[in-house]
């Protein structure tokens, strides 16, 4: 692949929709978690409503709505950089991502839990450190399965002028 056959399109939508991921998988684990709540407290059965069949479909929607802003910077920077697949790329191009989310949500912690006098927000922070975890393995597996594979600068023109091959 040459460089100005770089799929921009489809790294940067990649990119930009890898939020709808831990979106669903935290909406199925919602939806798990507070059915085993109703099943172990039957009296609340009356108060849920369909927002509990929604919940795996309304939080990808709602995981892109959060970090729509940031992963629209990251994808434009991975496109516009024309970011290939190796192994330093994968590595780097995860970690970035996941440093991205987890520094947008730290201000809104912060600006919640500011004026609260039971706590200064530490107890936020494994839930930060999931964050950062989930969207580590989310932003390699992205960079894994959608970077373009790098250009390979040597060119095989078969054997050489006398015959022998080149290795």
């Amino acid at each position: 692949m040459h460089h100005s056959n770089y799929p921009r399109l489809k790294v940067f939508l990649a990119f930009l929709l890898c939020p709808l991921v831990p979106g669903f998988i935290a909406g199925i684990v919602k939806t798990v978690a507070t059915v085993a709540h109703l099943a172990m407290n039957p009296r609340l059965i009356g108060e849920v409503g369909p927002e509990l069949m929604m919940m795996p479909f309304l939080a990808p929607v709602l995981a892109l709505l959060i970090f729509i802003v940031p992963f629209l910077l990251f994808s434009s920077a991975i496109a516009g950089l024309k970011v290939t697949r190796t192994v330093r790329a994968c590595a780097t191009v995860a970690l970035v991502g996941a440093c991205v989310a987890t520094l947008w949500v730290v201000p809104f912690v912060v600006a919640v839990f500011r004026d609260d006098p039971r706590g200064d927000g530490l107890e936020y922070a494994l839930e930060l450190a999931v964050l950062f975890a989930v969207s580590t393995a989310t932003c390699w597996l992205t960079a894994r399965f959608f970077l373009p594979e790098p250009v390979s600068l040597e060119v095989d023109s078969g054997p050489g002028v006398d015959g022998s091959q080149r290795h």
